[in-house]
Parts: C-alpha cells; sequence; structure tokens
C-alpha cells in the first residue's frame, strides 16, 4: 500500500537564509531555479517507508515545506506493508549493514515476497505521476518499485542511507538482493561514499550526506524553563521538580503542549550535581544501547546515563525494536542497585512528532556527553544534532559518524565500538575537566553550519538531476 504524506508547511526560508549568509543563499536560490527548469512543470517525489521515526522522515518533513517556498513542486509518498514485509525489508537492512541478523534467507521466495508487497504501491504512485516527474525512492523498503516507476516517470533515482565500511557475507547477499532492481535506477546516492558497493561502482553514483534542520522542535533553541520542564518530564531532572501533564513549553518556534507522557524506567533517577550521559537512538542491536549500558555502568565512575529511544511498539517498519529495549531493560534489571540507580531508560512517545522531538531536543541539550556508539552506521543524524547544539558527542568511527566528527577536533571517535572500556575511558575524560567541552562544542556547531543545514540538500539534488554534472564512480 501507498499513502500521500500531507506536510504542513513551515517558512523557513527566510531564517535559514540569514543563518547561511548571501552567497550560500544565491546558490540555493539558483539551485531551485535548476530543479524547476529539469521538472518543466512536472514534480519531484519522496518516497519512503515510515511518515514518523528515523532520518529520512525528519528530513522529508523540513525538505518539502523547503521546496514549496522556492517554487519547487513536491511530494512524499510513505510506503506500508504487512508484519511479513517489514521483517524481510529489517532483514535486508541489518545485512547492508554487514550483519545476518535473525539468520533467516534472503533468496528467490523473499525477493518475490518483497516485490508482490510493493507492486500496489507501485501501481498507487502510477496515478499520481506523470512523465515529467522525478522520483527518489530512499533505502531498501522502496528500491522494489524502481523498475515498476522507470518507464512512467522521467527519471527515478534510489537513495542509500544504511551501509558497512567493509563488504561482509551478510552485505554481499543484501546486495545481490537489489542489485539487479537498481538497474532500473537512472543514478544512485549515497550517504558515504565507502559504502558504496563494488558491484555498484560503474553506475551513476552520487555522495550526498544528509541534513538536519535547525528552526525545528528537535533542533531549535530553548529557554533554560523549557529544557528543565522537559526533563522532568522525562525523569532525568535532578532537581527532583515532578513531572506536569499537560506541560506547555514555549520555545523560539512558538509554544508546544506535551499531553503524553514518556515512559521512564529509573530506581531514583538523576542526582543534583550528576553529570548527564545520554545516547538517543532507536532501540536497535546495532545502535548497542546495551553496549552504551554496560560501558558506563563498568567503566564510567560518575554521571548518570539516559537512553532514550522511541516507544518501540510505534515504528511500524522495524519490528525488533520491543526485543532490543526488552534486552536493555533486562540488564537495567540485573545491575546491582548502586549501578542500576545511575541508568534511565527513556521511551518517548511517538503519537506527536513535535512533542517528541522537542523532548530529544531538551535532553541533548541537558547533556554532558552525548553518546552514538553504533555498530554500523549509515550516517547517524542524531551526531549531527547533538554537535548543532554544541555538545561533546563520542561516536563509533563507523561509517557516517567518520564524516561528521574530527576526532579531537569537534568531538571524539571511539576506534573500536566493541571496546567498552575505551568508551568508558573517553567519557571519564571528557567529564573529567581534562579537556576543554564549550571550544569542541563551539566547533561542533560550525562543523554543522558549514556542512550538513537543509540548503546543501537543494543545490546536490540540483546537480544530480543536470545529466552533464552526474558522477560516475
Amino acid at each position: 500500500m501507498l499513502t500521500i504524506n500531507p506536510v504542513r508547511s513551515r517558512p523557513v526560508l527566510t531564517s535559514l537564509e540569514r543563518l547561511i549568509g548571501p552567497q550560500r543563499s544565491d546558490r540555493l536560490r539558483k539551485a531551485a531555479a535548476e530543479i524547476q527548469d529539469r521538472l518543466r512543470g512536472g514534480t519531484l517525489w519522496h518516497v519512503n517507508s515510515t511518515p514518523t521515526g528515523g532520518g529520512v522522515a525528519e528530513m522529508l518533513r523540513t525538505l518539502l515545506p523547503l521546496y514549496d517556498e522556492l517554487g519547487v513542486r513536491s511530494r512524499w509518498a510513505v510506503v506500508s506493508g504487512d508484519d511479513a514485509f517489514f521483517r524481510i525489508t529489517k532483514r535486508l537492512g541489518v545485512a547492508l549493514y554487514g550483519s545476518d541478523g535473525d539468520g533467516g534467507p534472503l533468496g528467490p521466495a523473499e525477493r518475490e515476497a518483497y516485490l508482490h508487497a510493493l507492486a500496489p504501491a507501485a501501481d498507487r504512485l502510477v496515478e499520481h505521476v506523470d512523465r515529467r516527474d522525478v522520483v527518489i525512492l530512499h533505502d531498501h523498503q522502496t528500491a522494489g518499485m524502481a523498475p515498476l516507476l522507470a518507464d512512467r516517470v522521467a527519471s527515478v533515482h534510489w537513495r542509500c542511507h544504511v551501509g558497512v565500511d567493509e563488504p561482509t557475507d551478510a552485505s554481499e547477499r543484501g546486495w545481490e538482493f537489489l542489485a539487479e532492481l537498481l538497474d532500473a535506477a537512472d543514478s544512485l546516492i549515497f550517504s558515504v561514499a565507502d559504502h558504496v558497493p563494488a558491484r555498484l561502482r560503474h553506475r551513476p553514483v552520487r555522495i550526498q550526506p544528509p541534513f538536519i534542520s535547525p528552526f525545528d522542535a528537535k533542533n531549535v533553541d530553548l529557554p533554560a524553563d523549557a529544557v528543565r520542564a522537559c526533563l522532568a518530564q522525562c525523569g532525568l531532572d535532578p532537581n527532583g521538580e515532578p513531572a506536569r501533564s499537560p506541560l506547555s513549553v514555549e520555545t523560539a518556534a512558538g509554544g508546544v503542549r506535551l499531553l503524553s507522557t514518556p515512559t521512564v524506567i529509573s530506581d531514583g533517577g538523576r542526582q543534583l550535581g550528576e553529570p548527564l550521559i545520554t545516547q538517543v537512538s532507536r532501540w536497535d542491536r546495532l545502535k548497542d544501547m546495551a553496549g552504551v549500558l554496560t560501558a558506563v555502568t563498568d567503566h564510567v565512575p560518575v554521571g548518570h546515563l539516559a537512553l532514550v529511544g522511541p516507544d518501540p511498539e510505534a515504528i511500524a517498519d522495524d519490528v525488533e525494536q520491543g526485543f532490543w529495549y526488552a534486552d536493555c531493560l533486562d540488564r537495567w534489571r540485573k545491575l546491582p542497585p548502586a549501578q542500576r540507580r545511575r541508568v534511565s531508560l527513556v521511551s518517548l512517545p511517538m503519537a506527536d512528532q513535535t512533542e517528541n522531538a522537542l523532548l530529544v531536543n531538551a535532553i541533548q541539550r541537558a547533556s554532558d556527553v552525548v553518546v552514538q556508539k553504533s555498530l554500523a552506521e549509515g550516517f547517524g543524524l542524531t551526531v549531527a544534532e547533538a554537535m548543532w547544539k554544541s555538545r561533546v558527542v563520542v561516536g563509533s568511527a563507523v561509517g557516517g559518524i567518520r564524516a561528521q566528527i574530527t576526532d579531537g577536533v569537534d568531538g571524539y571517535l571511539l576506534t573500536d565500538p566493541a571496546d567498552l572500556r575505551g568508551l568508558g575511558r573517553i567519557i571519564t575524560t571528557t567529564l573529567s575537566g581534562a579537556v576543554d567541552r564549550q571550544e569542541i562544542g563551539v566547533r561542533a556547531h560550525r562543523r554543522v553550519r558549514d556542512d550538513f543545514l537543509p540548503d546543501r540538500e537543494v543545490t546536490t539534488t540540483a546537480s544530480m538531476l543536470a545529466p552533464e554534472r552526474m558522477v560516475t564512480r
């Protein structure tokens, strides 16, 4: 099935131009004009597999209103499926990250079931497109639509937000599953150059990092009282103030009313004066929340750890969230009481995206260290989000995290994601006062401003749609 996802228009262009300055603003407007010229009155479509949760959905909620202000006609379609479809796509996604996942097959039967599930979505999209349109398909959940759309629109492009730094048997099986389907795409777009598999390097390929929106609820500046109120809502306020629901919070983007209450697992909560260490991510094996829990409780002598993720039942295209959340919960329960008190598991409601984003924003802003200890990572927008807030980020040296952090300059990289003692040592050193966290935070913010804001997406898309400027690897 397929749903045309409505996007509420939010004026951001003036604020973005003020932030990026006149030269980048001029390039942005010229790029939008190039896209309009290439479309010849048609529509730029983005297709993914979920309207909420994850970096793709968050980017599209910013990108489409920006295109609207720039005069580019764009629309967003969301593919849905049953548990069997998402079980296959989860297995496929984990394979592309280099892991065996549930150990299930990715053979002809699975590909037939995958394509059978996508066919109605492609048929529905065909009802809405015409031959002037350009379609960008996001990730493995949508790749099978490329051959079904290729003869119906001006061009089809497939964008990959996942990958592994070094190929494995599992990743090769994943690419074997997809490669033939991608022959129908006019170009391929990867977030990280190292993630382009050898079998696709003869194709037209572009490297296009994702971006954050500095103006949405997840990244907008927050006054100190708003941060404290949100921390109380999540059980992380060291002053012990009780959470209030409903809660009205004023931000630079306007007022937000919090009607939902996060699920917080805690045993006493954060104490006054206790530094806050945070990882915000899905409950997913590759994000290794359990590894962060062990690293902090075994190897960091001070600080309160908040493991923050979405309600594990709320992400339709990830059927394993509940399992990995339960794994973290079980490990937390088995900790000695003194260590259990130092950890909070926070599951954020997903019914209201603004509410969810505001809580993430406040938690990151209140954190002394933000961790992203992924075992594999496509890009990792939570890294850029925390860097934008001038936080010190400690991330694994994998995938797109390496593309964002310069070790020791605007954050810290953990060379081996399995090195829990090493992670503990970096966090402990950072909290000890041995490094200038403020200066690192300033450089982190500047890096995101320079490289990971929405104007970069528009200018690189314009380049992609100009055939004479296509880059072939």
